[in-house]
C-alpha cells in the first residue's frame, strides 16, 4: 500500500471518528439541557424554585404571546426576545411540556377576539411607518393555558409590561424583563393547582364592603385566589380550611372571644392578613370644610398585636419627600397646581424581602406608626415591608389637617427628623398566645360553653401581615364608579403598586412555596450615555473595528517572512 492510500485512509477513519462523535453530542444534548448564564445579572437563569416548579409540573402549558408585528418599537423587540428566551428556558426545564407560540394580533380576527374575550387591552405607541411616524396598537400580552392529566383546561391572561401608567420608556420595559420570570411563572404555578386557595374576607365589626374591596376582590380573583365572607360572630373556631384571612378597616371594637378566635387561628397555623385604621380620616371631609380633625380609633387590636410582637401607633405619618401631592387653586391660574401633600406617603418596598422588592411605590392615606417591641423574640421572626422615605415624622392624634397646608408655609425638612417610618411589618413563627395566662370572665364563659380547648403556643408556622393603614388595599368611588386600587383621584391614569403588593402578601401568607424569591432579580441597565457615545465615537470605531483590521495586516505581513525564515536553509 503506497503512503498516499495509508494517508487516504487515515483521513476517512478521522472523518468517521468525527462523524461519530458529532452523533453522540447530539443525541446526548437531546437527552440533557444544560445552559451557562455568564451574565453579571442572571437574566438567562430561573431561580430554583420555578425551575422545580417547571419539573413537577402534571400537564401541559401553552402559551400565546401576542408581543408581536413587523415594526415594534425597539424597546419592545426587546421585551418580545427577552420573553422569548425566557419560554425556551421554561420549555427545557420543563422537559417539553411548556410549549409557546408568538402571534402577531394585526388583522387576525381570532387573535383580536381572544384578546376582547379575556380583556387584554392594546397600549398605543407612536412608530416610525412608510410615510411619517404612525401610531399603533402594542399588546404586550401572554395567554397561559394549562392542561391538565385529568379536568377541563384553565387559562390565565398576564401582562407582560410592568407599568403603572400609558407613558412608556425604557426604564419601565428593563424592569419589565426583569419581572418576566415572576410574572410567568406565577401564572402557571396558580393553573396548575387542581383548586383555587380559598381565603376568607372576616365580618363582623364593621369592616369594609363593598363598593370599597371590589379592587381587592378583582385582584384575588385575578391571581386564582377564591374569597369567600366569614362573619367573626357567627362561628366558634375559624376553619382551618381557610389559607388565610383578611381583616380591613374594622370600626367597631374586638372583644375578647373575637380576639380569641383569631388567636387560634394562628395558633393553629393560621394566616393574617390585616389592615388597620388606627386613624380616623378622610379627604372627603374637606367637601364642608378647609380643615378637619383626625381623631383615634380605637379597635382594641393591640390587645393582640402587642402580645405578639408589634404595636399599631395612635399617630399620623407624614412624609415630606415622597408622597402624591394635591391639587390646589391659585389665584389668577387657570388650573390648579400640584403641592406636596405629607399625608398621602408614597411607601417604598424593603428591598430584602421578595414580597416586597420591586415595587414601584404603594400609595397610603392618613397611615399610622408602627412599632416593633421584645415580645415573642426568640420565636417570631419581624420584619418592615412598606416604610416611608427618609424625610418623615409623626403627629398624635387628635390632629388638625388642613387642605392647603402645603402653600400656606414652605416645607421645613428639618422638622421631617425620622426616617423609614415602618406602615407594613410581617411576624412570622411560632407565636406565644396572650390567652395562655390571662382570660376574661366573658372569654372563659365562652372557653367553657363550647368545650374548647386553649392552644397556648403555636406548633406550626403562622404569618401575619398587618398594615397601619386599610386605605392602601381598598379602592375609592367616584363620580364614575369604583376606582381601581392604588388609583388616586387626583391623578386618574396612574396606577400605584398597591394591588400587587395585595397579591404579593397573599401569595406569600397561602403559599409556602411560592417563586417571591423571582422578584428579587436586578438586571443592569445597559443604555448608552448618549453624551459620551457622541464625544467618544471616532476612538470606539478605531479600536473596535481599525485595530483588528491592523492586527490582521500586520499578521499577513510577519507569517510569510517566518514562513520563508524557516524553509530557506532546506
Amino acid at each position: 500500500m503506497t503512503n498516499n492510500s495509508k494517508k487516504q485512509k487515515a483521513l476517512l477513519y478521522r472523518f468517521l471518528a468525527l462523524v461519530a462523535v458529532l452523533i453522540v453530542i447530539n443525541i446526548i444534548a437531546s437527552k440533557w439541557f444544560t445552559q451557562l448564564d455568564l451574565t453579571a445579572d442572571k437574566r438567562y437563569s430561573t431561580t430554583s424554585a420555578t425551575t422545580q416548579m417547571l419539573q413537577n409540573l402534571k400537564g401541559n402549558v401553552s402559551v400565546t404571546v401576542y408581543l408581536k408585528g413587523d415594526k415594534l418599537p425597539a424597546a419592545f423587540k426587546n421585551l418580545a426576545n427577552g420573553t422569548e428566551e425566557l419560554l425556551k428556558t421554561f420549555n427545557n426545564h420543563s422537559k417539553g411540556k411548556v410549549n409557546y407560540r408568538f402571534v402577531d394580533p394585526t388583522n387576525n380576527d381570532d387573535a383580536i377576539s381572544t384578546l376582547q374575550q379575556f380583556r387584554m387591552n392594546g397600549f398605543p405607541v407612536t412608530v416610525n411607518d412608510e410615510g411619517g411616524m404612525q401610531q399603533r396598537m402594542v399588546f404586550p400580552w401572554a395567554l397561559i393555558t394549562f392542561i391538565p392529566e385529568q379536568g377541563e383546561p384553565r387559562q390565565m391572561p398576564v401582562l407582560l409590561q410592568e407599568s403603572n401608567s400609558l407613558v412608556l420608556n425604557k426604564q419601565i420595559l428593563l424592569r419589565s424583563e426583569m419581572m418576566l420570570e415572576y410574572n410567568l411563572g406565577n401564572a402557571i404555578r396558580q393553573l396548575a393547582k387542581d383548586q383555587e386557595d380559598m381565603v376568607a374576607y372576616v365580618l363582623g365589626n364593621g369592616e369594609a364592603t363593598p363598593p370599597h374591596i371590589l379592587g381587592m376582590i378583582k385582584a384575588a380573583g385575578a391571581a386564582r385566589y377564591g374569597m369567600d365572607t366569614l362573619n367573626l360572630q357567627s362561628v366558634v373556631q375559624i376553619p382551618n380550611r381557610y389559607k388565610a384571612i383578611i381583616i380591613v378597616q374594622p370600626t367597631i371594637p374586638f372583644s375578647d372571644v373575637d380576639l380569641f378566635k383569631i388567636d387560634q387561628y394562628i395558633m393553629n397555623g393560621g394566616r393574617v392578613l390585616m389592615a388597620i385604621d388606627a386613624t380616623l380620616a378622610s379627604i372627603d371631609s374637606f367637601q364642608t370644610s378647609p380643615t378637619f380633625s383626625a381623631l383615634k380609633n380605637e379597635t382594641n387590636i393591640n390587645s393582640l398585636l402587642f402580645p405578639y410582637g408589634l404595636r399599631i401607633n395612635n399617630d399620623l405619618v407624614l412624609d415630606a419627600s415622597l408622597n402624591a401631592g394635591i391639587p390646589v387653586a391659585i389665584k389668577g391660574e387657570a388650573q390648579p397646581q400640584k403641592f406636596s401633600w405629607p399625608y398621602y406617603p408614597v411607601l417604598e418596598g424593603n428591598e430584602k424581602v421578595p414580597m416586597v422588592k420591586n415595587l414601584q411605590g404603594v400609595l397610603a392615606r392618613f397611615p399610622s406608626s408602627i412599632d416593633f417591641n421584645k415580645n415573642n423574640d426568640e420565636k417570631v421572626k419581624k420584619t418592615a415591608l412598606l416604610q416611608s422615605s427618609t424625610y418623615s415624622r409623626t403627629v398624635g392624634l387628635p390632629a388638625v389637617v388642613m387642605y392647603n397646608q402645603s402653600i400656606m408655609e414652605e416645607t421645613n425638612f428639618a422638622a421631617y427628623n425620622k426616617r423609614n417610618l415602618t406602615v407594613a411589618a410581617l411576624l412570622e413563627g411560632k407565636f406565644i398566645s396572650p390567652f395562655a395566662q390571662h382570660q376574661s370572665d366573658e372569654l372563659k364563659a365562652f372557653i367553657e360553653a363550647n368545650n374548647l380547648i386553649v392552644k397556648n403556643a403555636g406548633n406550626e408556622n403562622g404569618k401575619l401581615i398587618v398594615i397601619s393603614d386599610a386605605d392602601i388595599l381598598l379602592n375609592e368611588v367616584l363620580s364614575d364608579g369604583p376606582a381601581d386600587m392604588g388609583q388616586y383621584r387626583f391623578e386618574q391614569a396612574f396606577r400605584f403598586d398597591n394591588a400587587s403588593f395585595f397579591q404579593n402578601a397573599l401569595t406569600y401568607l397561602v403559599d409556602d412555596d411560592n417563586l417571591l424569591e423571582a422578584r428579587t432579580k436586578t438586571y443592569q441597565d445597559r443604555i448608552l450615555d448618549p453624551k459620551r457615545a457622541k464625544e467618544e465615537k471616532n476612538k470606539w470605531q478605531i479600536l473596535s473595528i481599525g485595530v483588528p483590521v491592523a492586527l490582521v495586516a500586520l499578521l499577513g505581513l510577519i507569517y510569510p517572512f517566518l514562513r520563508k525564515r524557516k524553509y530557506a536553509g532546506k
